[in-house]
């Protein structure tokens, strides 16, 4: 069969651009190398703006249902005791990948989308002019038109040689599941020698701690139970909430080389969406909200595309643009509050500002997310309150 899309990888943003497109009546194969359902490293934080791309996908009443965890407040320490607390925006969303993805990848298949797990791709040939044909441990298939949605890091981008895996990267992340404290409507991040850590509640009661650093943090003792640096014990609060806890997760999920560089939104042709197109720092909270938009944000350029109301190189360039406008300046801004946030004077002089003047901290957190639109759609309101 033909495809009209092809999207490579079942997550956030390529889930969400297979269900848009299909619902306009498109002919599409949703590719992931695992095995449905699975966790996955992530802050399982969301920022108030995907209500709307919940609503559209046909999943907010089942995100409601299930549970997801209503965050209202931040609260921001540092391993120099400085700290600072203010109310978000507005209400976000604790809720885990494992249910979330799940939620996704079934409304897609619902929505007769070829949906294929435990299908690893090995290789993209092709081109917009001529097609492509995606080469799978299931054989291979052949599109029209290819979305690369296969996040942080993959070894596809390796073996597409793209640009900014030719430039190592330190970084380096980890996440697991915990009980043992209750931090509520709250979430939390906190600096310590070359990393920083965020603690939130997800639709389970459990705790999802999230944490990235500097590889040289990886060679320190760890705890023999959590599996935690001994780093993060330096930010006394961290600390605290460690010598509560328990894990709950089996084991520990890691990354390394977590990338914030600059990637192309066109690699070859394929168009890439999501995290392939570029990552926020952990540290805005505002990941997976991003995932989602730049999958709204692209599936309208590729639909006039696939209709042929636009040539290859005007889809090109219209989607660049509007992927920049869209979050480019967030982009940077992370960058630079990561920066200065994994490194315990400048957190400690950043966060000692923010609490003295309370207008600074709550104009950062607005500038690095997207703004929350108003939906038609009375459960919305509900599902947020």
């Amino acid at each position: 069969m033909n495809y009209d899309a092809i999207a490579i990888g079942a997550g956030l943003s390529g889930c969400s651009a297979a269900i848009q497109l299909a619902k306009l009546g498109y002919r599409v194969l949703l590719l992931e190398q695992s095995h449905y359902p699975m966790h996955k490293l992530c802050g399982e934080f969301l920022s108030i703006e995907v209500t709307e791309a919940f609503a559209n996908l046909g999943i907010l009443e089942q995100v409601h249902r299930i549970g997801a965890q209503p965050i209202h407040r931040a609260y921001l320490t540092t391993s120099g005791g400085a700290s600072f607390r203010c109310p978000l925006p507005s209400t976000a969303l604790g809720l885990s990948r494992y249910q979330l993805d799940l939620m996704l990848f079934e409304r897609a298949q619902g929505l007769n989308v070829t949906c294929l797990d435990n299908t690893k791709v090995t290789g993209v040939t092709g081109n917009l002019a001529e097609g492509f044909t995606v080469s799978t441990s299931k054989g291979e298939f052949s599109g029209r038109l290819v979305l690369g949605a296969f996040g942080k890091r993959s070894s596809l981008d390796r073996s597409l040689n793209r640009k900014f895996m030719q430039k190592r990267s330190p970084w380096i992340a980890y996440k697991g599941h915990f009980t043992g404290v209750d931090i509520g409507d709250v979430i939390e991040l906190h600096s310590f020698p070359n990393g920083y850590c965020g603690l939130s509640q997800i639709e389970t009661g459990e705790i999802n701690v999230c944490w990235i650093a500097h590889e040289r943090v990886m060679k320190e003792p760890t705890h023999p139970e959590l599996g935690i640096a001994s780093s993060l014990a330096q930010n006394p609060i961290l600390a605290d909430r460690f010598r509560h806890m328990q894990r709950t997760s089996p084991s520990l999920q890691g990354l390394s080389q977590i990338s914030f560089a600059r990637k192309e939104n066109f690699h070859n042709d394929i168009c890439m969406i999501g995290d392939t197109a570029g990552m926020i720092t952990p540290l805005c909270g505002d990941g997976m909200a991003m995932a989602l938009r730049s999958a709204e944000i692209a599936v309208p350029f590729v639909s006039q595309f696939l209709e042929d109301k636009i040539s290859a190189i005007a889809f090109k360039q219209q989607y660049v643009i509007a992927w920049q406008r869209e979050f480019q300046t967030r982009l940077q801004l992370g960058r630079m509050m990561h920066n200065c946030f994994v490194q315990p004077s400048l957190a400690n002089i950043g966060v000692g500002l923010c609490q003295m003047v309370p207008t600074l901290g709550n104009w950062i957190i607005g500038a690095t997310r997207g703004k929350p639109q108003l939906i038609n759609n009375e459960f919305a309101s509900n599902a947020i309150s």
